[in-house]
């Protein structure tokens, strides 16, 4: 089995109104879930290659969930509100790292001889901000880093085997025009991050611009992002359709699907599961039970 799993960021279940998610045009994703307004909070769906259910994000601590502690739960099986007693937004703090580079996902299979990637590239620009302190990586990267994942670079996504953080690359030309990177649709990064599916075990990608609309709330461009996903998902399962490989579309916590909140929601978070073969789908109900379930259904 090849398991890719795309996480967006800030991206729950919440109502049909005021929900850019159910106001977009998403014509891939309506297929998969036989219809539209289906990402509700309590819905529940299971078919022959589709499986879907919500997630409760709250990590049983007060307050509202938040991006370091929720990703370190998401990406290693272990609470990490728990952990420190309260929700850590942004960047992992030195238990959280301790957590990751103990837990990850990508050690844990990484240590069971399974080929792990993380499908996101990376600019040399980056490394430079890294090593002078003044960006730090977040748990995804931190993630990957613990199981020996190289991070990918601009050859890479030259070359279609890697996917900027944005899909289109829109946002690295106005930041670093010199690397002279071409435009992609939605569609062609689906393609990509499939083509880099079929070469692991297991595969990674990350999409926080959900998060950053969301806080942003401009309803216009969160229904065109919404399209672009949906684009995104159609250009993957353009590749993967007809092979081993099953995906896990899910987040940390949600924001992006309710504009009646300026920021984070306590609303539960999507596990939409496809696969081309009949599988034994997890029982997930919370965060932590993630990465569990998908060790399992990779090593068995």
């Amino acid at each position: 089995m090849h398991f890719v799993m795309i996480f967006l960021d800030g991206f729950g279940l919440g109502r049909e109104q005021d929900n850019p998610i159910v106001a977009a045009h998403t014509p891939n994703l309506d297929k998969l879930l036989e219809g539209h307004n289906l990402w509700g909070q309590d819905r529940q769906i299971q078919t022959e290659h589709v499986f879907f259910r919500p997630l409760d994000a709250s990590l049983d601590v007060p307050g509202i969930p938040q991006s370091a502690t929720g990703q370190t739960t998401l990406w290693t099986g272990v609470n990490g509100a728990k952990a420190l007693g309260f929700h850590l937004n942004a960047y992992p703090n030195e238990k959280l790292v301790s957590i990751i580079n103990e837990r990850s996902i990508f050690k844990q299979l990484a240590d069971r001889g399974k080929r792990v990637t993380f499908a996101n590239a990376f600019t040399d620009q980056y490394d430079q901000m890294v090593a002078s302190g003044k960006r730090r990586h977040t748990a995804s990267t931190l993630s990957a880093l613990a199981g020996g994942v190289r991070l990918r670079k601009a050859p890479e996504l030259l070359a279609g085997k890697g996917i900027y953080h944005d899909m289109t690359n829109v946002i690295l030309r106005e930041m670093e025009p010199e690397l002279d990177i071409p435009l992609f649709s939605p569609y062609q990064a689906g393609q990509n991050l499939g083509h880099i599916t079929l070469e692991h075990d297991f595969t990674l990608y990350e999409f926080f611009q959900t998060d950053v609309r969301g806080h942003k709330q401009d309803w216009e461009k969160s229904i065109a992002l919404m399209e672009q996903i949906d684009e995104f998902i159609g250009g993957l399962m353009s590749v993967v359709r007809h092979e081993d490989v099953t995906w896990l579309l899910t987040s940390d916590h949600g924001n992006f699907e309710d504009f009646c909140v300026k920021g984070h929601t306590q609303n539960p978070v999507p596990a939409l599961g496809w696969s081309n073969r009949q599988v034994e789908w997890p029982q997930w109900v919370r965060l932590e039970d993630v990465t569990p379930g998908i060790m399992g259904m990779i090593l068995t």
